[in-house]
């Protein structure tokens, strides 16, 4: 074995430039295939830092029959199921929510708070790094207020200090003791600086508030499937006993981590590892074809060998050695560039803030994976190649100028190679080119309101003010007033959830027949807004009025609607004084009735989805509390960069409360950047694929293509003797690789028709059979190709018929 490794080496060291392609080729297979695999690891394979976390499992309420379409629970639904339901050991409640958190000798800061009850710290079986958590005692209501810190904002605002046990911090206004600090390996569900017990944060909420996420361990034996049939039983009691609050109502199970990252997520990820795969079957198809060639051209070396003794046995051994060094040096080099991919990947991902369990890295894991593919790169790409060229024909090799078996043989394998190597890359260029479109379309997109000089910020009550309407208004109203008189300020406005959050809601629109059972009624996005909001964003108003301060809470309830809401729900007719209400509110009541005074340009909102929701803008000032807690503030600068606006947005906040931070304080832009950054991310790593597909197409076609025309340069030969014309010779070359290109092309954009599908929901503005995408793939693929035709062709021309009849 080692002679045949050093034979090996010395063999290629002889031959550079086909070490230095087959090298390069198979390192761009294995590295992109490592980096893809490294991420799809971090994202979903290696799951949830937590023991046994296969048994952790979610319980969560749909109401439109989607099980995807997923709800939280009310506290009345979670201690019944708790008290009803056997499957698991215990079931736990957690809420993630922004919290505001103080102490002495610092401003006020928003961060990211996790409310969880004791058991399920349990339950997840938390570590600590110092202190303790807090315990059964502790999550009661009335009971003194404990917190756990990050280990982050312990190290960045406390300094890491040892001595904070004990120490008094206000959480949320109210004062807390430090009882302990979490590790960095424990910031659940995503990313949380705190934790802090629930205490009787929602035991006062109504059953139908269902804003608490449940989950539980199960008992040994339980399976998920038995879980879920317990909960649909405990389901249709519940329905029995309050079925007001719980109609249409569906209780389901999952596991905990198949709920953090979703069907959808998994969908895409196995796309994205499948188009990978491709990348690596042309490297293989490529580098199968260059050893073919390789192995035709040492057919006298290798007859010579089995003259002297060497059986197929010893042949096919040397000549896999050969394709182990390749792949192996291959796969050191593919491992550089998968582990700069991940840095890349990493760095670009940073901003987005993924859950601390998503972890990036080249583990032993990804090794393994790398060394697995490596191993199956060198079968597939030499073992065919090997066995060829080891059923060498002696008598026709060793005859002056003859011929084997190998270099006559090769031509049906290589253009079937070609062929899948074309189809493939098509297929990735078609998907490549259809998430690029949709960044595309995502910038170009109309959004509906003016960016320029726009900054935000949000600002929230503290929890014990949740409760005071007339507060919260009066704090909101006060800190508009003081917004709008800044010098450094145009206009200000206020609104209770940013552009690109869009929330859905059900809403009654009067005098509309009720929607048939089981199928989904009117669903509108209904912003609390100030007056000052639409003004702000240049969203003009294009019939009747807009929002006033006379619309307050004492007032007709009254809301401006999109165009798309007036044409939806009342085509060909005014909407101005017509009347919907929104579907939520108390069991067995109805909220009032909401008055069209106003008509607005409907505006991009959400993760840019393909149809726009209909969207209301009701009055701040006529608001449930609970909707009034915390605001987005958006302020357009006089003049200069929106930025500028930040330290006065501070100020002015600070000038009314200065108990209260500014939190998610960014520009217009970087907001819209970042609820378009994933689909960017996706776009980016699609085009990687696409290019190193499209490059080693390009480069497989040329080799074969090139290794045809010198297999036949005696017939050029002959053919320009007997009086052929160039054209003669052109067309007989690229009529010879014309027809592997067009079907090749034909395969690959058959098969993009039905995997486009597959993309389609995160597309923007594009179809899954994008004509355009289609149409520049054909174009750029046929071009490519009939570069990497013509190139050969040319060199037909230059054949000596002299030079090429004295070879013969």
């Amino acid at each position: 074995m080692l002679s045949d490794l050093r034979l090996s080496l010395r063999t290629l060291t002889k031959s550079p430039a086909f070490a230095l392609i087959a090298i390069s080729t198979l390192a761009l297979g294995i590295g992109v295939n490592t980096a893809m695999f490294s991420i799809v690891e971090g994202i979903a394979l290696r799951g949830l830092p937590f023991p046994e976390q296969d048994r952790l499992i979610s319980i969560y309420t749909t109401t439109s029959g989607n099980p995807d379409d997923r709800g939280g629970l009310s506290w009345g639904e979670f201690t019944d199921l708790r008290a009803q339901q056997q499957s698991c050991i215990d079931y736990a409640v957690y809420q993630d929510r922004t919290t505001t958190l103080s102490s002495a000798g610092g401003d006020p800061e928003r961060v990211e708070g996790t409310a969880i009850t004791a058991a399920g710290l349990a339950t997840l079986h938390a570590p600590i790094e110092l202190g303790r958590w807090f315990n059964a005692a502790e999550d009661n209501p009335g009971a003194p207020a404990t917190i756990v810190l990050g280990h982050a904002l312990w190290e960045n605002r406390f300094k890491a200090d040892p001595a904070i046990l004990g120490r008094q911090v206000k959480l949320n206004g109210e004062s807390a003791t430090v009882i302990g600090v979490a590790p960095a390996a424990f910031r659940f569900p995503e990313n949380a600086d705190a934790f802090h017990p629930v205490r009787d944060m929602f035991r006062e909420d109504q059953r139908d508030n269902r804003q608490l996420s449940v989950f539980g361990r199960l008992k040994p034996g339980v399976s998920v499937a038995q879980a879920q049939a317990e909960f649909a039983a405990i389901g249709q009691r519940f329905a029995a006993g309050h079925p007001v609050e719980t109609k249409g109502v569906g209780y389901h199970v999952q596991t905990l981590r198949e709920v953090f990252v979703d069907q959808e997520t998994r969908l895409l990820l196995g796309v994205m590892l499948g188009a990978v795969f491709f990348v690596l079957l042309i490297a293989c198809a490529n580098v199968a074809n260059l050893l073919l060639a390789r192995a035709a051209a040492r057919e006298k070396e290798l007859a010579v060998r089995a003259a002297l003794g060497a059986g197929r046995g010893r042949v096919v051994r040397l000549l896999l050695t050969e394709t182990a060094v390749l792949t192996g040096l291959g796969a050191l080099v593919g491992l550089v560039l998968a582990y700069a991919g991940v840095v890349l990947f990493r760095n670009n991902i940073s901003d987005l803030k993924p859950p601390y369990w998503m972890v990036f890295e080249l583990d032993g894991t990804a090794l393994l994976y790398a060394a697995g593919i490596t191993t199956a790169t060198c079968l597939l790409a030499g073992l065919y190649p090997a066995l060829r060229a080891s059923r060498t024909d002696l008598n026709s090799v060793l005859k002056d100028g003859g011929r084997g078996s190998t270099a006559g043989g090769l031509g049906r394998f290589t253009r079937l190679l070609v062929i899948g190597e074309i189809a493939m890359s098509c297929l990735l260029l078609v998907l490549s080119g259809l998430m690029v479109r949709t960044v595309v379309k995502m910038q170009s997109a109309p959004l509906g309101f003016d960016t320029a000089g726009i900054y935000h910020g949000r600002v929230a009550l503290l929890d014990r003010e949740s409760k005071g309407a007339a507060q919260q208004r009066a704090f909101f109203k006060q800190l508009a007033a003081r917004l709008q008189a800044a010098p450094e300020i145009a206009s200000a406005g206020l609104v209770d959830s940013q552009p690109t959050y869009g929330g859905n809601e059900p809403v009654v629109i009067d005098g509309r027949a009720p929607e048939p059972a089981g199928t989904r009624g009117p669903v509108a996005t209904v912003k609390a807004a100030s007056p000052g909001y639409l003004p702000t964003l240049g969203i003009p108003i294009l019939q009747g009025r807009n929002l006033t301060e006379a619309d307050a809470a004492e007032a007709p309830a009254v809301a401006v609607i999109s165009t798309n809401f007036a044409e939806k729900y009342w085509p060909g007719r005014s909407p101005l004084g017509q009347r919907f209400r929104r579907g939520g509110g108390k069991p067995g009541e109805k909220p009032e009735w909401i008055t069209v005074v106003g008509v607005a340009r409907q505006v991009m909102q959400g993760r840019f989805d393909n149809e726009v929701t209909p969207q209301a803008y009701v009055s701040y000032q006529q608001t449930a509390n609970a909707e009034l807690d915390r605001m987005s503030v958006f302020a357009r600068a006089r003049r200069g960069d929106a930025a500028l606006l930040a330290p006065v947005l501070r100020r002015t906040v600070r000038e009314v409360r200065d108990d209260l931070p500014v939190y998610f304080a960014q520009t217009m832009d970087q907001m819209l950047a970042e609820a378009a950054a994933s689909k960017k991310i996706i776009a980016w790593l699609f085009g990687v694929f696409g290019a190193v597909a499209y490059g080693l197409a390009g480069i497989g076609l040329y080799g074969v293509m090139s290794y045809a025309v010198s297999q036949r340069t005696q017939e050029i030969g002959v053919r320009v003797a007997l009086g052929a014309t160039p054209g003669d010779i052109l067309a007989l070359v690229c009529r010879q690789g014309g027809w592997q290109l067009g079907l090749g092309l034909g395969l690959g954009l058959g098969a993009a028709f039905f995997a486009g599908q597959l993309l389609a929901t995160f597309l923007y503005g594009v179809s899954p059979r994008d004509p355009v995408t289609f149409g520049t793939t054909l174009l750029s693929l046929g071009l490519a190709g009939a570069l990497a035709l013509l190139m050969p062709a040319l060199r037909a021309l230059r054949v000596n018929p002299v030079e090429a009849l004295r070879g013969e």
